[in-house]
């Protein structure tokens, strides 16, 4: 479960608000006038990028230039917009400039009244050429190869309407898309071999069962928002039967701190660890679980993106939907006893495999038990709440945005056998002396196993090689004889 409202401690120098902030408009001075005819231009400019949008037949926004270029993390840079008057806005109208990447991921408010505060929309007039100069600043954590600027003009709950020119669809117009200097593409999402057991278990948090042993322990865990490293680290393995998906957080924690104790208490609030599962990989259905470090668990499932049970049944509420969901968590220390030092928390945690699919109907839902080879879209998160009131979000495969339910973000799992392979069973073959009818279903059996090893390959390309750091390499199994 995601925590918008902390974005303003990722993105200080932003106006947190999904809307436009309110400015006050002050009467111009004599100095403040002749400043604004400094910026009142005999003639359209040519600015480098050049936009010419029509907002509702009053404004053309001709373009703007932005320096430096490309654009640098934690430093400033000059945005410098060039208006157009039509005709006048009239009372009330005030300008927005707003900063994000794609689908208004890291969203930046840099609302701000024109010419440096002595300009208001309002007092626009025909005829005017404005050049409107401001500062923005991307912080050090910004994750994107690129930023957009996003400009209009609005009033109460209304937009100037964009008439032209490129826009998100709510009269947003999209002025540049600008690069960001030496900003790396995001890491490729990672993958993970979940082996097969003979055993169940026992969900007690020690992980002292040979299985547990034997299986190899994710990536650490970094930091949601960078992908940096983290304070203090986290891990997860994982396990499956023909009923089961086991999966074991290791939590290092020198406070280990909870006070939720019902169950879909939000326990995303305090210290908790969680795992979203698109199992069918369509980027829209998932369910999501959490556990917290008294055994506390909170299961809900998602028909889409942040939509809850209530979308399938009115008569539902959010996170009514209960799972079989059961957990054992062992703690190093002492829960909710904020004076000594801790040293660790482990959640082993048993998701039955029909509850995968949540509400799901029809074709939304995924066959379980899944078959060798098989693989599901999944992440896996932890928070942790540290004395100071501070809140650390760690992910397997971190969306690099403030959301969790970045689906396209998900790592990726695949199902294999005890020895970390996928067994491909070939058609018997037939004895010399005999003739050889052809076994349809056998050949066909075995060419579908041939392709879902093939899929699974592709599937978990760049997987780290055995005895490098990280999960093993996949193999497929030779043929059974």
């Amino acid at each position: 479960m995601i925590h918008t409202k902390n974005l303003c401690l990722f993105f200080p120098l932003a106006l947190c608000a999904v809307g436009c902030v309110e400015q006050q408009d002050d009467k111009p001075t004599a100095e403040d006038m002749a400043f604004v005819k400094q910026n009142l231009l005999p003639a359209a400019p040519t600015p480098k990028v050049v936009v010419n949008a029509d907002l509702d037949g009053k404004l053309v926004y001709l373009g703007l230039d932005a320096d430096p270029m490309p654009v640098e993390l934690g430093k400033d840079v000059k945005l410098t917009h060039y208006w157009k008057v039509i005709s006048a806005p009239g009372d009330g109208w005030r300008a927005f400039t707003h900063v994000s990447g794609p689908n208004n991921q890291g969203f930046l408010n840099f609302d701000h009244v024109p010419v440096r505060g002595k300009y208001a929309v309002s007092q626009w007039k025909a005829g005017d050429i404005i050049r409107d100069e401001h500062m923005v600043r991307l912080p050090v954590t910004w994750p994107l190869q690129t930023v957009e600027i996003y400009v209009g003009i609005w009033k109460g709950q209304q937009r100037l309407a964009v008439k032209s020119g490129t826009q998100d669809g709510k009269d947003r117009l999209r002025a540049a898309v600008l690069e960001v200097k030496g900003k790396q593409p995001p890491p490729e999402p990672v993958k993970y071999m979940v082996r097969k057991v003979g055993k169940a278990p026992k969900l007690d948090g020690k992980l002292d069962e040979a299985a547990w042993v034997q299986a190899p322990a994710t990536v650490a865990f970094s930091n949601t928002m960078t992908g940096e490293a983290v304070r203090q680290k986290t891990t997860a393995k994982m396990l499956w039967d023909d009923k089961f998906l086991y999966v074991a957080f290791d939590n290092q924690d020198d406070d280990v701190w909870g006070e939720f104790d019902k169950r879909d208490d939000k326990l995303w609030q305090q210290e908790a660890v969680e795992l979203m599962i698109d199992a069918n990989g369509d980027g829209k259905t998932y369910t999501e679980f959490q556990v917290s470090p008294k055994g506390t668990v909170f299961d809900t499932y998602l028909p889409e993106y942040r939509k809850y049970e209530d979308v399938v049944d009115a008569k539902a509420k959010p996170f009514s939907w209960n799972s079989g969901i059961k957990a054992g968590v062992k703690v190093q220390g002492t829960v909710n006893k904020r004076d000594d030092a801790d040293q660790s928390w482990i959640a082993e945690i048993a998701i039955p495999l029909a509850d995968v699919n949540g509400m799901a109907k029809g074709t939304e839902v995924t066959k379980t038990p899944p078959a060798f080879g098989d693989t599901w879209r999944i992440n896996l998160f932890r928070l942790d709440l540290n004395k100071s009131g501070a809140q650390e979000a760690q992910g397997w495969s971190p969306p690099l945005v403030g959301d969790f339910h970045k689906l396209d973000r998900f790592g990726t799992i695949a199902f294999v056998n005890e020895a970390g392979e996928v067994p491909v069973v070939a058609a018997p073959a037939a004895k010399a002396d005999e003739a050889k009818p052809i076994d349809e279903k056998a050949e066909k059996a075995a060419k579908a196993a041939a392709v879902r090893a093939k899929q699974v390959g592709a599937a978990l390309e760049g997987m780290p090689k055995r005895g490098a750091k990280g999960e093993p390499e996949m193999k497929i199994a030779p043929a059974a004889k």
